[in-house]
């Protein structure tokens, strides 16, 4: 049975772009913060700022941040496509240009739905995961995977106007570690937070989807989640149709 252009991509995506060293980076790197930084900081940081445990509070924010590493992976694909002329050999053979792209985002979504399943069986045995409802459950999946969208639409769009791979990587590598660090992903925002960056982290969109996820865990989702996952889905739309809008407007030939 001939499997649909799409799934045919996405297999591609992942055979010709990963390898086992690159699999171990992306996903043990994650998960080996957990156990380091659960276990150095679990002791120092106060549970009143926590509400619990800093294992617990670190946990959900580093699996909301899978949707980073995902979308990352997408944008190192396509700009590798384009770096070898990849891109202009899939459009001459049976592949549409929305094929492409939606390939992409179902990569974005599977790295990021694999990493997710990763860090919770290592978070697993430090901490225990709660029991989700399915309204959670569907709450923690619906954050990740339109914040997948939204970075991944971010990235390939920078990557169509990017000729340069140093300048898409270095812009990339800054984009990932500032979204990452000044954010809630590892640690929270409390009143002795200076207003400037308490200002910065409210307006990075990885707050939201992590502070969506811990509410989840920690059985508090409510409408302000709510709020966080309608700001996320704008985001995604903008973004991806900003890819889509633009992709039509690639300029074939080598980058360098």
């Amino acid at each position: 049975m001939k499997l649909p252009p799409v799934l045919r991509l996405l297999v591609r995506n992942f055979e010709s772009n990963l390898d086992l060293i690159t699999l171990l980076v992306m996903f043990g790197q994650p998960a080996f913060l957990i156990v380091i930084l659960g276990t150095m900081f679990n002791p120092i940081v106060t549970s009143s700022s926590t509400s619990g445990s800093y294992t617990a509070f670190l946990v959900p924010g580093m699996i909301a941040s899978q949707m980073i590493t995902g979308a990352v992976l997408s944008g190192r694909i396509f700009w590798l496509d384009r770096r070898w002329s990849m891109v202009e050999q899939l459009f001459s053979g049976p592949f549409l240009r929305a094929e492409y792209l939606a390939a992409l985002l179902l990569t974005t979504l599977t790295f990021a739905l694999v990493g997710v399943g990763i860090l919770a069986l290592v978070a697993l045995p430090l901490v225990g995961l709660p029991l989700l409802s399915p309204l959670e459950l569907l709450a923690v999946l619906g954050t990740i995977g339109l914040g997948a969208i939204f970075f991944a639409g971010l990235l390939i769009t920078i990557g169509i106007y990017i000729r340069s791979a140093n300048l898409y990587f270095t812009i990339q590598s800054l984009l990932q570690y500032f979204l990452i660090f000044i954010s809630t992903v590892y640690y929270p925002v409390t009143s002795a937070t200076p207003v400037a960056l308490r200002a910065v982290v409210y307006s990075n969109p990885l707050t939201y989807a992590a502070n969506a996820v811990r509410s989840a865990f920690q059985h508090r989702f409510g409408s302000d989640d709510l709020v966080s996952i309608g700001i996320l889905a704008g985001l995604a739309a903008v973004t991806f149709t900003s890819a889509v809008v633009s992709f039509r407007r690639v300029e074939f030939g080598p980058v360098q």
